[in-house]
């Protein structure tokens, strides 16, 4: 019993913490722009996500994220919320908490991500124990891989729930991605092209997201990248007078935000070139962009994320070898390296390998689309196709509710930048399936979007006043029912378990305890060896007990990995 109430306590307390961040974030950014407080709202929480994913960049190049700097950094947060005064502040934390009730049952696992034990959390206890050290991809497969979700983590790095509250924050992007789609949905200006797109995202990323434990690193910024997009849609194709470009940059951070969490985004950036393209004056727009605030932190939230690519990896963005200089450096590893991870990775999203298999002329496989065959028949048939019965079933849900199928009068919304947008869309989706066609590199956001943006084109057809008045309640009681009815039946299955993973220590989730031995090298850092996967290994960590390789060197109180 003790335990749950740490456990709830601290996850309420962050998300406290969380949501101050997001109202300062907005106090220092957006001060000047008062106007848009509906805008600015469905925003806080993931501001403040993103908020502290900066001070987290910025903070570990010089110090470690122990229990003393998250506790003060938590303490600001929580002291923010409390003491200063917002509009609607207890209706909006009544709303969320109303959320994260129908939600919470999400938040109990046994089993993590299955990357959890091999890079995740020792990513993350990393960035808890040291402050960056360069060359750390040298040590580990996973260090090339970087995600700001593991700096978002480590602060939450406390007393007692330690390393159990890392997953916390999953559970935060989806309580707030849907508070954003109740206010969108019931919102009275919203087109109805809109509200359609948000009720299908509604049913399928709660269906389909309903485990917190598959979320890894991929599918939070695919939550937000979905939202963003649709916002984009509504400020260039539905807003009455012309683009508003305040409203557009309050956009940016957030565009920055879903870079760091996965490279796999930049191509998402062609959708704001559009929005200069369609403004009706070229200069005003460059000005109004290019000279706020927002961008000055989407370069700086950038350029701080990619200067952790290069400590780590000696690359601008691991793992394009381009962007790649270990040919010049003694601490990180060559282009001739990197340019093989990449072909690695694309393998192995083209279903040329897995865990016990590998094709055998995995060069020629990947050109052109000699995958297709294979990869339709080993991904596609089973884990594309079952996300696509969810999203069909989200579409029939939908429209199960209609009843009455009476077309309205309304002229379709076709116009040169709607169409302008979706060819956008288009273009990202074929990016992503000739270079990672797999859903969690993208592919929930993208494929939900190709596939919905034409049904919200027909739906929007429908008389729907009824609908979302009366009926809309109804869907999302039975949204609700099947989330949690879902994840009810995986915890009463964890607790059945008879592997290290079952339940002994309700509700935390399992940590398998590795034996392992330490190695002080030359510059004083101790590496710490163990057989396989690290887990709560103290860092850093070498998934191996032979001799240690790579060397170490300190200067000016940096460690380095050198060859």
């Amino acid at each position: 019993m003790n335990n749950l109430i740490y456990f709830f306590v601290y996850f309420y307390l962050l998300l406290v913490s969380v949501i101050g961040f997001g109202f300062f974030f907005q106090r220092i950014c957006f001060y000047g722009n008062k106007k848009f407080y509906d805008e600015k709202i469905i925003y806080t929480g993931f501001y403040g996500l993103f908020f502290l994913t900066l001070i987290s960049l910025v903070t570990s190049l010089f110090l470690p994220h122990n229990f003393t700097h998250n506790i003060l950094i938590h303490l600001f947060g929580i002291s923010y919320f409390i003491f200063s005064k917002f509009k609607n502040k207890k209706e909006y934390l009544k709303i969320i908490f109303v959320i994260s009730l129908f939600t919470i049952s999400a938040i109990l696992i046994s089993k993590t991500h299955d990357d959890f034990s091999y890079y995740h959390l020792p990513f993350t206890r990393y960035l808890t124990e040291h402050k960056v050290i360069f060359g750390m991809g040298n040590l580990l497969h996973g260090y090339k891989l970087l995600s700001s979700l593991f700096f978002l983590n480590s602060t939450f790095y406390l007393p007692f729930i330690e390393y159990y509250s890392f997953h916390f924050t999953s559970l935060f992007f989806l309580i707030f991605f849907n508070f954003f789609l109740y206010k969108e949905i019931n919102s009275k200006t919203n087109h109805d092209f809109l509200k359609y797109l948000y009720i299908f995202a509604l049913i399928f990323f709660n269906l389909s997201f309903n485990r917190i434990a598959e979320y890894g690193t991929d599918k939070t910024g695919q939550l937000l990248i979905v939202i963003l997009t649709i916002k984009i849609f509504q400020y260039i194709c539905f807003e009455k007078n012309k683009i508003n470009l305040n409203k557009i940059i309050l956009l940016l951070p957030l565009l920055a935000f879903c870079m760091t969490l996965k490279t796999y985004f930049l191509p998402y950036i062609l959708i704001g070139l559009i929005i200069i393209f369609f403004s009706d004056n070229f200069l005003k727009a460059f000005k109004v962009i290019f000279f706020s605030k927002s961008f000055l932190i989407f370069l700086l939230t950038l350029l701080i994320y990619l200067s952790h690519h290069f400590i780590s990896t000696g690359c601008i963005i691991s793992p394009i070898s381009i962007t790649c200089f270990g040919d010049d450096l003694d601490w990180a590893q060559s282009k001739l390296h990197y340019k093989n991870l990449s072909n690695h990775l694309e393998l192995w999203a083209k279903a040329g390998m897995g865990p016990n298999f590998k094709v055998e002329d995995s060069h020629e496989y990947i050109k052109n689309f000699n995958w297709v065959p294979r990869w339709f028949e080993y991904y596609f048939s089973g884990k594309v196709k079952d996300q696509l019965l969810i999203l069909i079933l989200a579409f029939l849900i939908t429209l199960f509710f209609f009843k009455n199928f009476k077309l309205k009068n309304s002229n379709l919304i076709l116009d040169q930048k709607f169409l302008s947008l979706f060819g956008i869309i288009l273009v990202i989706f074929l990016i992503w399936f000739t270079n990672h066609p797999q859903l969690r590199y993208g592919g929930y956001a993208i494929c939900f979007l190709v596939l919905s943006i034409p049904l919200a084109i027909l739906f929007q057809k429908f008389e729907n006043k009824i609908f979302f008045k009366e009926k809309l309640k109804y869907l999302i009681v039975i949204t609700v029912v099947i989330f949690n009815f879902k994840n009810f039946t995986r915890i009463n299955s964890e607790f059945e378990r008879n592997d290290h993973y079952k339940f002994d220590d309700f509700p935390f989730f399992a940590i398998l305890e590795k034996e392992y031995i330490s190695e002080k090298t030359d510059s004083g850092l101790i590496i710490f060896k163990t057989k396989g996967h690290c887990w709560n290994t103290p860092s850093p960590c070498v998934p191996s007990l032979g001799k240690l390789s790579p060397k170490t060197k300190k200067i000016n109180k940096y460690y380095f990995f050198y060859k």
